[in-house]
């Protein structure tokens, strides 16, 4: 026996609408994914802080014929500036600075106590 069609077309317009239903809702990042987020977005801060720092020091050397100066000098910058953003990428700090910063911790505090 088989349904028809009709009844083919409501229970498939139901399947989509619970199919939206569900896809609209938002989700919560589990803790998995956020440390997944955070590392990968540490790892990028890192690789690219050195990267950086050495691709400009050999232009540099290239251009003043001084190498291997200005990409020593200026890769070890990288390396200590990948791992100041490692660092504060692993604190939770962001990139706010100044009063943005502390409006966001407010923002943040209130939104814990319930106000």
């Amino acid at each position: 026996m088989s349904e028809s069609e009709p009844d083919k077309l409501q229970d498939l317009e139901d399947k989509i609408d619970a199919f939206r239903k569900k896809s609209a809702e938002p989700t919560e990042p589990n803790e998995d994914q956020e440390n997944l987020r955070v590392g990968l977005r540490a790892g990028t801060e890192l690789v690219a802080a050195i990267a950086a720092g050495g691709l400009i020091g050999y232009f540099l050397d290239e251009k003043f014929d001084t190498k291997p100066l200005f990409l020593l000098v200026l890769l070890i910058l990288g390396v200590i500036t990948g791992f100041i953003n490692v660092w504060r990428v692993s604190q939770g700090m962001g990139t706010s600075v100044g009063i943005g910063k502390s409006q966001a911790e407010l923002d943040k505090s209130k939104k814990n106590n319930g106000e």
